[in-house]
């Protein structure tokens, strides 16, 4: 298979975004990869990360793909959501207590710490506009992240995302006072609700 089909089945079958270890699976090594490169059939943006020269860079996924520990929360799974009209200056993360990355500040990520019980609770996937699946907290676990301390949104965002929510046919009630209690701001969450309900 000649350099520029192999380059093609990798940036079609990951959607203009691979690691090297994708690469692997397929059978394409990294001195292969290397070439590609060279002749400007891919594009290197990190560590084992590479994407399709011609097209826009999906910042969600190839954040998730440098941070695979990493899950969107906050004002960025808001975002992803489309429970906010805000476009985020930054990607905010979780990840397990005691992770970093000197990587961080380059990729424009906040991160945030728990302990791994709270990390992994309401963790689901969604796509990004670009049609990438990314980690992210659910609609209802994000909804009560931005109401914990010591992290609180403002409160503008607080609202629009809230009225959003109760207008959404998906949206599960019974679910969101599951997590408001297990993250200890349940009379936070009935106030809200209580007013726009």
């Amino acid at each position: 298979m000649v350099l520029t089909d192999q380059a093609q089945l990798l940036l079609t079958k990951y959607n203009g975004i691979f690691t090297a270890k994708q690469a692997l699976l397929e059978g394409i090594v990294s001195s292969i990869l290397s070439r590609m490169v060279k002749q400007g059939l891919i594009e290197r943006v990190g560590p084992g990360v590479y994407i399709d020269p011609t097209s826009f860079e999906d910042e969600f996924a190839l954040a998730q793909l440098r941070f695979t520990k990493g899950i969107f929360c906050r004002e960025t799974a808001l975002h992803l959501y489309d429970l906010t009209d805000k476009t985020p200056n930054f990607l905010e993360m979780t990840f397990p207590r005691g992770y970093n990355s000197p990587h961080f500040e380059e990729l424009r990520i906040r991160p945030y710490w728990q302990i791994e019980t709270l990390r992994r609770l309401g963790v689901t996937t969604v796509k990004t506009e670009y049609g990438n699946r990314v980690a992210v907290y659910g609609i209802e676990r994000t909804l009560c992240d931005i109401i914990r301390s010591p992290h609180i949104a403002q409160d503008e965002i607080i609202r629009n995302a809230m009225q959003a929510y109760v207008k959404r046919s998906d949206r599960n009630l019974i679910q969101l006072m599951h997590f408001a209690k297990l993250l200890k701001v349940e009379e936070k969450m009935r106030t809200y609700m209580g007013v726009l309900l």
